[in-house]
Parts: structure tokens; sequence; C-alpha cells
């Protein structure tokens, strides 16, 4: 049985990416914004968790089936209008001087996400507790939940400060740090961050899109199979390698390879804490709202310009330096929540084990 769901699970978060991926070619090559299909992959690992579940379903286990139908209608909506969106060219939306010309693809693919959303949230709230309990959505631990998310902001932001003043002394220069100052006098840098927990709850199907699937269902089989410290690790390393074909080309188009090493830091240090907050919580939530985090604040800092994620450049030396500020991410790998004889363990590896 276990063997199967993880059959199923591959070929869905990898298969169905490897064939989108034809998709993301031909959009590069016209010119087409790719933001569309790259949010759908989002979806793909947690509806190989889904489907495998339901699928493959165990004698008498109660699921929360209106749920996982509302997770996959909105990954096929999502998937559907991604590939529309390279064929068919729609005439820009002006929205005025401060959003200024916007492709209608975006918006039309933001509708499934935001009801797709807010529907999965109702119907997981109100699953009931043996189905959340046996699909892994209950909402547990709370107060050790929130430490954990506001840890991981502190380490975030420290990342993000660090990289400023190391950008700048690479550079004999104070102009990172100017930027980061004139934030505070943006308006929109107020506006994006205030607004950021309502859109949370808009768009929080994509987060629990990849979360489902590698922290609540792959992380407990890699530590099974490799151990709780090494499983952790290696899944890091599976994570960066599913994003393989959005860093060479969505990420970046002139620096691909350095572009994937980078990912691999990221995947690694990052998967650390995330598996060490869920291994401590037990709530998949944790991990939903930190990868939310994660990819949102990247806008916040940006004063709301989210363009920023797209066409980066990184050089070889951004490696070893991006390697050197998330330390703190990784250092959690020594937790003794990691060593074999701990009596914690996540959910799912209990079970297995």
């Amino acid at each position: 049985m276990e063997k199967n769901r993880l059959g199923i699970f591959i070929a869905i978060a990898y298969g169905v990416s490897a064939v989108m991926s034809m998709f993301l070619v031909i959009a590069n090559r016209n010119g087409v914004d790719a933001s569309n299909l790259v949010s759908a992959q989002m979806m793909y690992p947690a509806c190989g968790v889904i489907l495998g579940k339901l699928l493959i379903k165990k004698e008498g286990e109660k699921l929360p089936v209106a749920g996982y139908i509302t997770v996959l209608i909105t990954s096929a909506l999502m998937l559907i209008g991604g590939a529309l969106s390279v064929f068919i060219k729609l005439p820009m939306i002006d929205m005025g001087e401060a959003a200024g010309q916007v492709d209608p693809w975006s918006l039309i693919c933001q509708i499934p996400i935001i009801f797709g959303s807010i529907v999965a949230y109702i119907l997981f709230w109100a699953c009931g507790k043996e189905a959340a309990d046996n699909s892994g959505v209950r909402r547990k631990n709370i107060k050790t939940s929130i430490i954990m998310i506001v840890i991981f902001m502190v380490l975030y932001m420290g990342r993000d400060i660090a990289s400023i003043f190391v950008d700048d002394f690479m550079t004999g220069t104070t102009e990172s740090r100017d930027e980061f100052m004139a934030l505070f006098t943006n308006p929109m840098f107020y506006i994006t961050a205030v607004t950021l927990p309502i859109n949370y709850f808009m768009v929080f199907i994509a987060f629990f899109g990849e979360e489902y699937g590698w922290r609540y269902y792959l992380q407990p089989v890699m530590q099974n199979k490799f151990g709780k410290r090494a499983g952790v690790l290696l899944l890091g390393l599976v994570w960066a390698v599913w994003h393989i074909n959005i860093d060479f080309m969505y990420y970046t188009k002139d620096t691909p390879v350095q572009m994937f090493m980078a990912q691999i830091v990221t995947c690694v240090s990052i998967g650390v804490f995330f598996g060490y907050a869920y291994m401590k919580t037990g709530n998949i939530w944790v991990p939903v709202i930190m990868h939310f985090l994660n990819n949102n604040l990247i806008a916040v800092l940006a004063a709301g310009d989210t363009s920023v994620i797209q066409n980066q450049s990184v050089t070889w030396i951004d490696i070893p330096l991006h390697l050197m500020i998330s330390i703190p991410f990784i250092l959690f790998i020594f937790a003794p929540i990691f060593n074999e004889d701990s009596k914690t363990q996540v959910p799912e590896l209990e079970k297995a084990g």
C-alpha cells in the first residue's frame, strides 16, 4: 500500500512537473509570463498525496474527501489556466498608474486559487477530528506552533539583513543599506505588510500544495528510510531537484546552473528548519505558513514588486555567501529532536515505524 502511494506521489509531483515543463519552454520562447505555470506546479505534490490516499484507501479510514476534491479541482483549473496562457494571448488590462498594464491571465488564474483557498480552508476546518487526524490537517500545539513561526521570521529577517551587509562589503558601497532604509519611507511597504495576513487566506492552497507533499508525506518516508537527520537533509535535496525546471526557465535565464546551486542551499537550509518545526508541532499548518512567509516577504521587502522573483542573476560567488548567511537555519539539524533515540516523532513517521 505504502509503495503504491509513493509511486503515485512521484508520478504526480515529478511526472506532471516534467510534462508541464514543455509549456515552460514554449512560454520562454514566446516571451510569455510563466507565473501561472509555476503556481500550478506548487499544487502537484499535494495532489500526489491526495490521489494516493483516495485511490488506495485503508478500510474504514475517514478522510476529508470534500477538502481533498477541492484541492484536486483547484489544481486542475490552475494547470489548465497556466497551459492556456501560453498559447492564447489576451489584450493587456490597464489597472491605472499604480499597477500599470496587467496580463488578464494573471487575474483569471487567481480566481481558482482564491476560491479554492477559501473553500478548502473551511472544509479542512470542519471535516471532523478523525478525518483531520487521518489526513494530518488538524491544528494542534498552537503555542509551540506560534513560537516556531516567530523564530522563523526572526531567522528570515536576520538572513536578509546579513545579506545586505555582505553585499555592501563585497561592492564597497552602502547601496543595499540605502535601498533597505528607503523601504520605510515607501507607503507600499506598509500596505503589503499589513495585507500579508489577509493574503494568506486567499492563496494558502498553493503553499499547502507543496508542504502537504514535502513535510507531511515525504519527510516521514525519508526519515523512516534514512534516519531522522539524514532523511531531512536528503528531503531538502529532493525538494531542490523538483525546482530545477523553474530554476532554469523562470527564476533566471542567464545563470541557471548557479541558480540551481543556490536553490539547493535554500531548500536544504530552510528544509531543515521546516522539518524541525513540523516534528516539534506535528502541525502541517506551521510549515505552510512559514513557506507562505518565505515567498511573500520577498514582495514586502521589495515594496510590493512581485516581479523581483523572476529573471534573477546569480554569480558563483553568491553561492558560498548564501550558504554562510543560511547557517542559522542549518544549525537546527543538530537539535536533539533529530537524534535517533529521541521520543519525538512526526505522526506519520510514528505510524510507519
